[in-house]
């Protein structure tokens, strides 16, 4: 059995200090913040998942008031109950019927074995995004974001997330927003912890 490391207390610190080293910005940033950087935490498997597709394109403050919705109508929250769930309720609840059949696309997949999250667990970090972007509504951001929110590796990157690009921008004094590419390019020298690299970016980011 694989095993991989993954986000913890004694590897927050790890990255905590290669990335001080490597980004004199992010020293400035965890002694501001008295090194108290949230992490960013789900559940794995179908739930986490579900809940990650609710955050598409929305605000954290919407996603988790529909998430808390659909907690109450899917008991226990798992693919066969999420299925017998009617599509009024989940539009009642807030959910947009884009996001309503990629959801009960996901659980038909896990119902009928063509779809097994638990095996992600085993698999490398490319791997895990190869077969996410596979499915009907993952794109990379979600895929990136299981992995560092679900799966708790080191070294995700959701390099197409807004919050990411204007921290970067506000970090590096950039006038326009940055492309893929130079987010990319910028991320280089902070792997193997770019989820913590992360964790640091959104903290300025969620709180101004």
């Amino acid at each position: 059995m694989k095993k991989f490391k993954t986000l913890n207390k004694a590897t927050l610190q790890q990255g905590f200090d290669f990335l001080s080293e490597k980004e004199p910005a992010f020293k400035r940033i965890l002694e501001e913040k008295n090194y108290d950087i949230n992490p960013f935490s789900k559940k794995s498997g179908f739930e986490g998942l579900i809940e990650l597709i609710i955050e598409q394109q929305l605000s954290v403050a919407s996603a988790k008031a529909i998430f808390k919705r659909l907690k109450k109508l899917v008991v226990p929250f798992e693919p066969e109950a999420f299925l017998k769930v009617d599509i009024q309720s989940f539009k009642e609840a807030g959910l947009s019927k884009q996001k309503i059949d990629y959801c009960s696309g996901i659980a038909e997949k896990i119902k009928n074995k063509e779809l097994d999250l638990n095996s992600l667990s085993q698999k490398e970090d490319s791997e895990v995004v190869e077969e996410l972007i596979k499915i009907r509504g993952i794109g990379d951001w979600t895929a990136q974001c299981y992995l560092m929110a679900c799966l708790k590796r080191l070294d995700a990157w959701p390099s197409s997330d807004l919050g990411l690009i204007v921290a970067i921008q506000r970090l590096r004094g950039m006038k326009e927003r940055p492309d893929y590419l130079t987010i990319e390019k910028i991320s280089e020298p902070w792997t193997p912890f770019r989820t913590v690299a992360a964790l640091i970016l959104w903290s300025t980011y969620d709180k101004e």
